[in-house]
Parts: structure tokens; sequence; C-alpha cells
């Protein structure tokens, strides 16, 4: 499991990484989708169903491309989601 201090660090080096993207193969909106929960700066503030969607979408562009950049995210974007399911993120009562 990782500790905030790691999932910090995860969500400010996936943000890092996002300005790199561009819209080809994914779309202009799903580029602009994942900066903008990126953006976001927090864990607490980033939505499990908004890591998912980032997911789904660099696993995409991962299996299509074979782009290395997607494949780090997908990465740190699925560790973020376990933080979020299983770790510190639990927020409210009945995550």
């Amino acid at each position: 499991m990782i500790t905030p201090s790691e999932a910090s660090s995860l969500i400010r080096e996936t943000a890092r990484m996002s300005q790199a993207i561009r819209a080809n193969p994914i779309s202009k909106e799903e580029a602009e989708f994942i900066k903008a929960v990126f953006a976001k700066g927090y864990i607490d503030k980033i939505a499990v169903e908004e890591l998912e969607k980032v997911a789904k979408i660099l696993k995409r562009w991962w299996y299509e491309e074979g782009s290395e950049l997607a494949y780090k995210m997908f990465i740190y974007v699925w560790m973020l989601r376990a933080y979020e399911l299983y770790g510190g993120g639990q927020r409210e009562e009945g995550r």
C-alpha cells in the first residue's frame, strides 16, 4: 500500500506527464479530461470514477499505440485508484 505522501507524489508526477499528452491517438476532450483530473492536485479531490475513466483512456492508448507514457500513467492511476479504494483515500463511510 502507498502512503498519503506517495499518493501526492504520484498525482504531481501524473499531472506533469499529462502535459505531454497530445490529441492523437486520444481525443482532445480525453486529453483535457485527464489534465483536469490531475490539476485538482490532491487525491481527496479526485473521485474513484474519474480515476477509472482516466485509466480506461490510458489503457486504450497504451494498447493501441504501445506508448510508454500511457503505460506509466496507467500504472500510476491504477495505484491511486487502489489507494482510494483500499487505503488512506477512504473519506466517507461506506466507500
